[in-house]
Order: C-alpha cells, then sequence, then structure tokens
C-alpha cells in the first residue's frame, strides 16, 4: 500500500477540532424533514481536519489489519485472522465511512481550517487545493460518497467474517484513496 496518506497526517495532527457537517432540520407541515439551512450558514467542514482526524487514522487501521493477514493472492488469509482482528478492520472500515460521509454531506468545503494551511516545500498548498474544490465541489462530494459505499461494504464483510469479500476491498481501497488525492490534493 502506498504510505501517501501519512503525508497528510503529519502537520499538526494534535489540537484539531473538526467542524461539525450538519444542516438544521425543521419540519414541514406533513411532518417530512426539511433543510432549514443555507450553505452560507452551514459550518464548514475542513477537509485537511478530516483527514488527519479520522480519514487517516482509519485507513491505517484498515491497512494494519489487511497487511498483516495478507495472502500469497493479496487477499485476506482467514487463518491470519482473528476475533480481535475482525472487530478492529470492522471497526476502522465503520470510522472511515463515517468520516467520508460527512465530506460527501457537506454543504461547506473548505481545504483547510486557517490555523492549518502550512505545507512544507514542494506540496501544494491549502489556496490551490481550495481552488480545485471549487472548481468540482460536486465531484469531490461524489468520490467521497464512494468512499463511504466502499468502507460500508468492508465493514459489512468484517462483520460476517468474509476473507474473501474483505481481502479485495481492503486491497482496492488504496486506489479509492488516490482516485480523490489525485485530482483534489496532489493534482498537477
Amino acid at each position: 500500500m502506498k504510505p501517501f496518506t501519512l503525508a497528510l497526517a503529519a502537520p499538526v495532527l494534535a489540537g484539531l477540532a473538526l467542524a461539525a457537517c450538519a444542516a438544521s432540520q425543521a419540519q414541514t407541515a406533513d411532518g417530512a424533514s426539511a433543510t432549514t439551512a443555507s450553505a452560507a450558514d452551514a459550518e464548514p467542514l475542513h477537509v485537511r481536519q478530516v483527514m488527519q482526524q479520522q480519514i487517516n487514522p482509519a485507513i491505517l487501521g484498515v491497512w494494519e489489519v489487511g497487511n498483516n493477514a495478507m495472502n500469497e493472492e493479496g487477499g485476506i488469509d482467514p487463518a491470519l485472522m482473528d476475533e480481535a482482528k475482525w472487530t478492529s478492520l470492522n471497526d476502522a472500515a465503520t470510522r472511515l465511512a463515517g468520516a467520508a460521509q460527512a465530506m460527501a454531506a457537506a454543504q461547506v468545503i473548505r481545504a483547510a481550517h486557517p490555523d492549518n494551511t502550512g505545507v512544507a516545500e514542494g506540496e501544494i498548498t491549502m489556496a490551490k487545493v481550495q481552488q480545485l474544490i471549487d472548481a468540482d465541489p460536486a465531484g469531490f462530494r461524489q468520490l467521497a460518497a464512494e468512499q463511504a459505499v466502499h468502507a460500508e461494504q468492508l465493514a459489512a464483510a468484517a462483520a460476517a467474517r468474509d476473507a474473501v469479500k474483505a481481502g479485495p476491498l481492503v486491497a482496492e481501497m488504496d486506489g479509492v484513496c488516490e482516485g480523490c488525492h489525485t485530482r483534489y490534493w496532489y493534482a498537477e
């Protein structure tokens, strides 16, 4: 697996608060829920913080289990899995799905909180990341939704202790992550 997500985790992991990403709900006359907050009223979702605090720890948890239980064909060897590993894989995939769902549902997307914009020499600036997100926020949300679905499928396979289904899902996770990173984070 590629370690590129570790680069996102490095800067300022501790002490960052993740902005809540939920629109207020109101009841319509028929009792249905309706969103009442406009995008201007919504709390922004700061992608870098979500990556640092939620996505990276979750994906590292997925890879920790998956890489250590890999068979010669690149799948998960059930003989290398025990109850604790299945539980850990399920937990990591569930956390990953939740974070990806929050990104997919965000009304206001910010690349980074103003206090977390520093990058190393040669890295893409957060201003450039913001430009890329602003150019195609629907695409960003779609990729986040796809990651959520993929992680949900992995969580379900882990809950079922299904190595045949879980193995390819773990193996494909790098590509799922990279699809968004190459488009919004490391675009050339």
